[in-house]
């Protein structure tokens, strides 16, 4: 007859920032590819990227308006002469002088003599003849040049992370190919005989495959390439097997089998692989049976089976150790910020607990709704919930009302 696994010598539960940063001490940064820069939007940039030239290349208007000197425009209402028609990326043939203006398009270049724009709205729009009704001082709705961007400047790091405004940059500096980061790929296995997938028939007792795809989906949120193993057996020989040819990704994730249960060979299999284990278990809820070790030259991650917290120990540990891979500079680990409670929540008080909330900004600070079901299977829980409000260890009750630590894995919603 099997038992229940006995907790093997030296396995400790440490805490998640000590399990946070063995992750990252384990992870090594991935090589480059290079892209059309159209494609590198939601990757890291892996060179410094320097402006060619000063932008904006001259001083140019910011307004439409009429270029004029701001001394002839002292005294208000100022006529002036319009010498001249100036849209966007034309040059002025004709020099300001005093008592003279030219109509000017938002961009164009600040023509020779001039010191300020007039604002249409500020004039009667003249078209021979233009009157400006008020003062400006020198220098009003001018765009300076170089104001962007200055030749030979820096504008992007290398281990930027590049959003719509970084494709901008990209493109205003005519950096048409980039080098980035090349994706990580990660194997995933899911472990269980009780599993079965999404296509085949569900007799009672048996659990759908939903795992494999939740973490599939979280590693192209964060940039990375999954590649789904399958169901493995509940057997030694085949999570063996499993980890064997999971071992030509970069990362391996596993769900299933890290416990004590009878059935649980994931640990079984590590050793026979000789992997080096750097630890088992971490002082949260949910997620206790996390799995950190090396397997040769590949980090593997053994998760719980139950979805949540499958899915929390993701987003905590493994999130973090893809950005790093891809050589991100910042913003590694999800931000903590405070929120105040818009109902009460309940912890048994044995170890730190994440509860899922759904915080969102209203009035100038972050509320959060706790969940109405927060059990590490109750894969719901998870839905909208854009934050984990922490209820330490020692700590059983948090009302509505009080402010609480909050880590942010989405951006929070609007009301």
């Amino acid at each position: 007859m099997t038992t229940f696994q006995a907790p093997r010598a030296g396995e400790q539960m440490i805490s998640v920032e000590e399990a946070q940063e063995r992750v990252l001490a384990e992870i090594a940064v991935l090589g480059t590819e290079q892209v059309a820069f159209t494609d590198a939007l939601g990757r890291v940039l892996r060179e410094d990227i320097v402006a060619n030239s000063d932008i904006p290349q001259a001083d140019n208007t910011a307004m439409d308006g009429y270029a004029v000197r701001a001394d002839d425009i002292a005294n208000p209402p100022a006529r002036l002469k319009v010498i001249e028609d100036l849209p966007a990326g034309s040059v002025a043939t004709k020099k300001v002088e005093a008592g003279t203006a030219i109509r000017i398009m938002t961009g164009a270049l600040i023509p020779d003599g001039a010191d300020t724009v007039a604002h249409v709205e500020i004039t009667d729009a003249g078209s021979d003849f233009v009157t400006v009704k008020q003062s400006l001082k020198r220098g009003v709705n001018l765009r300076k040049r170089g104001e962007d961007m200055r030749a030979g400047d820096v504008v992007l790091s290398a281990g930027t992370f590049v959003g719509a405004a970084e494709i901008g940059v990209l493109a205003s500096v005519q950096k048409s190919v980039v080098r980035v980061a090349r994706k990580p790929e990660i194997a995933i296995i899911s472990t269980g005989d009780e599993i079965v997938d999404v296509d085949q028939p569900r007799p009672l007792g048996k659990v759908v495959n939903s795992n494999s795809y939740s973490l599939a989906a979280l590693a192209r949120e964060t940039g990375a390439l999954p590649r789904m193993i399958g169901i493995v057996p509940d057997t030694r020989e085949a999570t063996i097997a499993a980890i064997e040819s999971a071992l030509e990704s970069d990362f391996i994730i596993s769900s299933g089998g890290v416990s004590v249960g009878a059935y649980d060979f994931v640990k079984d299999a590590l050793d026979a692989l000789g992997a080096q284990t750097k630890f088992w278990q971490i002082a949260m809820k949910p997620g206790k049976p996390v799995v950190l070790s090396r397997v040769r030259d590949r980090v593997y991650f053994g998760l719980p089976g139950n979805p949540v917290s499958c899915m929390v120990s993701f987003l905590l540990f493994i999130a973090p150790a893809l950005r790093k891979a891809t050589g991100q500079k910042s913003g590694i680990l999800p931000p903590t910020v405070k929120t105040r409670l818009m109902g009460p929540l309940k912890s048994r008080g044995d170890r730190r607990n994440y509860l899922r909330v759904r915080v969102v900004a209203r009035e100038g600070e972050l509320v959060a709704y706790p969940m109405t079901a927060q059990g590490s299977g109750v894969s719901t829980s998870m839905v909208h919930a854009n934050g984990f409000a922490i209820v330490d260890t020692g700590i059983t009750n948090v009302n509505a009302g009080e402010t609480i630590a909050t880590v942010l894995v989405a951006t929070p919603f609007s009301e």
